[in-house]
């Protein structure tokens, strides 16, 4: 089979949401992207904030999970992360829990601040850390994000229903 290798930092941190979309994807565990920084402040086709991340000078990381999937799958996960229309892919070198590893992810080509994420959608991104078992201060920051609460019922009670689904205990993100 030939794979290549995503480094995931938002919603797609959990496991249930990135298979939803991939089949064939597996988790090869917790992996670091130095000097980034993780923001909710890329508009979403939905008046909402999503996840990006940006180069920094600082001492900052973002922390991700490395997945391998059938390089088949890519154009379908390029489609549904909006590659050309938000985000572009790129090669990135992370720190996995075997070393090195040479993979791609996605940068956010639009930003817009004060553009909360929808309270499911951080969901997503907080539970897909602890689910990863990322440490208390990452999640805490996470926590600490702006939201709000999603003004379309069905497209919040639909994905609730994911999380529940995926065993994430929705806690009123």
């Amino acid at each position: 089979m030939t794979s290549v290798t995503y480094f995931a930092y938002g919603s797609n941190l959990l496991f249930a949401r990135l298979r939803a979309r991939c089949t064939s994807i597996e988790s090869l565990g917790v992996a670091r992207l130095d000097r980034h920084r993780l923001h909710f402040n890329k508009p979403g086709g939905d008046a909402s904030g999503k996840c990006g991340i940006e180069p920094v000078a600082e001492d900052q990381h973002v922390l991700g999970v490395l997945y391998r999937m059938h390089v088949d799958e890519k154009p379908v996960l390029d489609r549904i992360e909006g590659v050309g229309h938000g985000y572009v892919d790129r090669p990135v070198r992370v720190d996995g829990e075997n070393g090195i590893v040479d993979c791609f992810t996605y940068y956010p080509t639009l930003h817009s601040d004060g553009l909360p994420p929808w309270d499911w959608y951080k969901a997503f991104v907080l539970g897909g850390a602890l689910e990863n078992g990322f440490p208390e201060d990452y999640i805490a920051m996470i926590d600490a994000v702006e939201h709000r609460v999603d003004p379309d019922p069905d497209r919040r009670r639909m994905n609730l229903a994911v999380l529940a689904d995926a065993g994430i205990q929705y806690r009123g993100a």
